[in-house]
């Protein structure tokens, strides 16, 4: 059907998004704002953690460019996937800690800029409106939404002062959008069944057993420990936390964090590597755990 359909119709699609764009003066804005904000440095966009460097961005663009040639918007998102998760792999590998969404928007948003595309507003707009409704609840969804974000950011530039947050009228806007794009959507798709994450609970005096919560693209890692003190009846939710255990390492992560995002991307790595998320006391001894299911038999 893209091809068939979107193929021949994507010259002319483009022509009408950027004619649009010119008469209501957005393109113009956009145009000033790139050039004004690639003249910042990071801290100025609120930015405070290890960026991609020249090379990474030129790496970027290209993918940007290979991007906007294609017709479909299901791999115009898989491209968006690849320079987002090469955007965290360098955030991360820098640091040697993950990140959550607080750090990634302005960190997005700078290398935007540093590309200085401004057909990326009519590519993002190409694929909120074309992406099949089933594919906007999983990391695409959060990816895409996360662009636009980036792009709202740099419109707005002197308005915002350089802050991380949108603007109430782009919040609103990504509502309505969201709202409207997945309102008919009846059908289960996959990601409906890979919105459940398992969660080993490690006490001292009952040693580790798990349950398996609903965990939502966007839930974030404070939301899974409310979930978590009411599922495992916690009385002092203050003193747990939720941590990541991988390679025999634990990790407590930061509250903005997104525990499902953190999954997909450990599963998506070329060499498998067996992890668990841990709800437990901050200070207990992670080394007496022994991760067991209901049933009292090992996790795998």
């Amino acid at each position: 059907m893209h091809k068939s359909i979107l193929k021949p119709l994507k010259g002319h699609i483009e022509a009408m998004l950027k004619e649009f764009h010119v008469a209501d003066g957005s393109w113009k804005q956009l145009k000033e704002n790139l050039q004004l904000v690639r003249q910042r440095n990071p801290q100025e966009l609120g930015v405070f953690v290890p960026t991609p460097d020249f090379v990474d961005v030129e790496k970027i663009k290209v993918k940007f460019m290979t991007m906007q040639k294609m017709y479909s918007p299901e791999k115009k998102v898989m491209l968006l996937l690849r320079v987002c998760k090469l955007i965290y792999t360098v955030m991360e590998n820098n640091s040697g800690r993950m990140y959550g969404a607080d750090d990634f928007l302005p960190v997005l948003t700078y290398v935007v800029a540093q590309c200085d595309m401004l057909e990326l507003d009519a590519e993002i707009e190409y694929m909120m409106e074309l992406l099949d409704p089933s594919l906007l609840h999983g990391e695409g969804g959060y990816y895409l939404t996360s662009a636009y974000g980036a792009l709202s950011l740099i419109k707005n530039f002197q308005e915002e002062q350089a802050a991380r947050l949108l603007c109430s009228e782009a919040r609103n806007t990504l509502r309505q959008w969201h709202k409207r794009r997945t309102t008919n959507r009846t059908i289960p798709s996959v990601d409906d069944f890979q919105n459940y994450l398992r969660v080993a609970f490690q006490e001292v005096s009952s040693g580790c057993t798990g349950k398996t919560l609903l965990v939502r693209p966007y839930i974030t890692t404070e939301d899974v420990c409310q979930l978590c003190a009411k599922k495992f009846k916690v009385d002092t939710p203050e003193d747990y936390s939720l941590f990541l255990f991988i390679d025999d390492t634990w990790q407590q992560l930061t509250e903005d964090t997104y525990p499902q995002k953190i999954k997909a991307e450990l599963h998506s790595r070329p060499q498998p590597q067996v992890f668990h998320f841990v709800y437990k006391r901050i200070n207990s001894d992670p080394y007496g755990a022994v991760f067991q299911n209901d049933n009292g038999n090992h996790l795998s």
